[in-house]
């Protein structure tokens, strides 16, 4: 095999007593290919037979020139093949002695009698900036093209893709890890519509019902704009109706009025910029205002700035309100809008839970499959809120210091204040398009049940604050996200460990951006078939919390009732979504 000098003009070759063959290929548009291979069959043969003998075989040059040189007298056959073009049989191709045979070739494209054309008008959400080109020739390279837009061409009718409508409902949606320090709304129905007001414009409006937990109803709206753009700007408002006083036993100086049927009220406001090309900034607000009788308020503003350092490494300093940042399906989005922060006692008034989170990070992308994370914190904890289990008797000492959760059955106790700092590190590996693995190893500080003696275990609890302590404590977790392809279910397991006698999990922000709760958590997502007369997509979705029931510590005891505390309840949700 090889490339050969060619001469273009036939005439008379060196040695009488050989010929030679000369040629060109090229496509239907007359354009030179370049490395298409001439295969030479013969003397003497017609046609590829069994028993004929290749010769030789070349390879046009970069003007798609071949030229076999030494050829004895006699009948030759050709054959030009070339990749994702109909090859071509020439037979009785005669080769004299000191003559030049010449030769030409036009190879068809094997789609030419394809034509792939983009129709005018707005067809899709796409618009024209994205144009789908199928090709075989040079004059249609490459088989992806993208056109930056131009103002000059666009005519004024001319309009950017619209953002889609979408709507949601949901019934028994379960929780969601939508926030660093989430609640228990418990079991309920969630309805949501987005509208799109322009083309860079939308508005969510959401409401959620509860069946059971202190979250009674909520409803939200968000606006939106410059989401094309890439800068967008959010602002939200939500109004909670919230049950708090059901099952508390009065006490003395119980404020009761107001307590049954609490108000409260969320705005959000934030805004992305783009700055220097490698520079995001995303700043804004976050106002948390409830009205039980008595009225508390928090608020704080969050900054993250992300620098891109290369096109494989980031470095983000974030300060402020803690923010998650996937926002996940449109259903986990509402989840995370709707939900309020969890509410504890203190000497009976109410207390919002509030966390004040700073973090520098540093990630770096291997390929498309692995990311890498390392991070170094520290959480501010107001009003720190406490899991725990215990009837009347076992709580009667801290009346006016705790909530029911009739979600899990439980209380909400008031943990009061303390901060933690520490070091994270996470990884998070795609196999395919269907697995997704990840581990996070994270050192800070969380508050510990202090060991008491057996007077002080077997009297009724005091004063909560007294029996905890801050530990410096690590946690180890992973997760595992798998999609079956028959049935297309989604299955995810997580189980983070943390030590014995931990009342409080270490960094609530870096678990919730790695969807990792603490202790063996199951969660199934199971879509259903579409129905004929409903254009949409269902989805059975079930979740376990804590599966092994886990880190239950008790505190205390009066009689035979028992006060327990735990980081994680075991719980189960279920229901669905349709989505259209």
């Amino acid at each position: 095999m090889g490339l050969a000098v060619i001469c273009t003009a036939p005439g008379r070759v060196e040695g009488a007593d050989y010929g030679r063959i000369i040629g060109t290929v090229a496509d239907g548009q007359g354009a030179p290919l370049m490395g298409a291979t001439v295969s030479i069959v013969g003397p003497a043969l017609v046609g590829l037979q069994a028993g004929g003998k290749v010769v030789e075989r070349v390879i046009t040059d970069a003007h798609g020139r071949f030229a076999v040189e030494r050829l004895l007298p006699g009948w030759y056959s050709l054959q030009v093949t070339s990749v994702t073009r109909l090859p071509i049989l020439r037979n009785g191709v005669r080769v004299d002695a000191g003559k030049s045979s010449q030769q030409s070739f036009v190879l068809a494209d094997i789609l030419a009698p394809i034509q792939l054309r983009v129709p005018s008008g707005n067809v899709s959400n796409w618009g024209e900036d994205w144009k789908w080109v199928l090709r075989t020739a040079s004059a249609t390279r490459p088989i992806l093209r993208y056109q930056t837009p131009s103002k000059k061409n666009k005519s004024k009718g001319a309009k950017a893709p619209a953002l889609p409508s979408q709507r949601l409902i949901a019934m028994n949606p379960g929780s969601t890890g939508g926030r660093a320090l989430p609640g228990d709304p418990g079991i309920g129905s969630v309805l949501a519509y987005i509208r799109p007001l322009s083309e860079n414009t939308d508005l969510l409006v959401a409401g959620s019902m509860g069946a059971s937990g202190l979250q009674g109803s909520s409803l939200a709206t968000m606006f939106r704009r410059d989401v094309l753009k890439g800068d967008p700007q959010e602002l939200a408002l939500v109004v909670h109706q919230l049950n708090l006083a059901d099952g508390i036993p009065p006490g003395a100086g119980d404020p009761r009025d107001g307590l049954n049927h609490a108000q409260a009220l969320v705005a959000s406001y934030s805004q992305t910029r783009h700055l220097l090309g490698r520079t995001t900034v995303t700043a804004g607000f976050e106002v948390n205002y409830l009205y039980a009788g008595q009225s508390t308020m928090t608020s704080r503003p969050f900054v993250k700035l992300e620098y891109q350092a290369t096109p494989s490494s980031q470095v983000a300093v974030r300060y402020g309100a803690a923010r998650v940042d996937s926002e996940g399906s449109l259903l986990e989005r509402i989840g995370a809008l709707t939900s309020f922060p969890r509410v504890t006692m203190r000497g009976f008034r109410p207390e919002l839970e509030a966390l004040n989170h700073t973090e520098v990070s540093y990630s770096h992308t291997m390929g498309m499959e692995t990311r890498l994370e390392a991070a170094v914190y520290r959480d501010d904890f107001q009003n720190a809120a406490v899991w725990g289990f215990g009837r009347p008797t076992a709580l009667e000492g801290l009346a006016g210091s705790y909530l029911p959760n009739p979600a899990a059955d439980g209380v909400t106790l008031n943990a009061g204040n303390y901060t933690s700092s520490g070091f994270r590190a996470a990884v998070v590996r795609k196999i395919g398009n269907r697995v997704e693995l990840s581990a996070i190893y994270a050192v800070g500080d969380a508050l510990a049940a202090e060991a008491a003696n057996e007077a002080a275990q077997q009297a009724p609890m005091r004063n909560l604050r007294t029996s905890l302590r801050r530990r410096q404590t690590q946690a180890i977790g992973g997760r595992a996200s798998a999609r079956i392809p028959a049935s297309n279910t989604l299955i995810t397991t997580s189980y983070e460990w943390l030590p014995a006698g931990r009342a409080t999990v270490v960094d609530p922000v870096g678990q919730a951006n790695m969807q990792i709760q603490p202790y063996l958590g199951v969660q199934i997502r199971q879509p259903l078939p579409n129905l004929a007369f409903l254009p949409a997509r269902i989805e059975a979705l079930a979740e376990f919390r804590n599966l092994l029931a886990q880190g239950y510590v008790p505190i205390s005891s009066s009689g035979e009732e028992t006060l327990l505390i735990t980081p994680a309840y075991r719980s189960f949700r279920g229901g669905f979504s349709v989505q259209f």
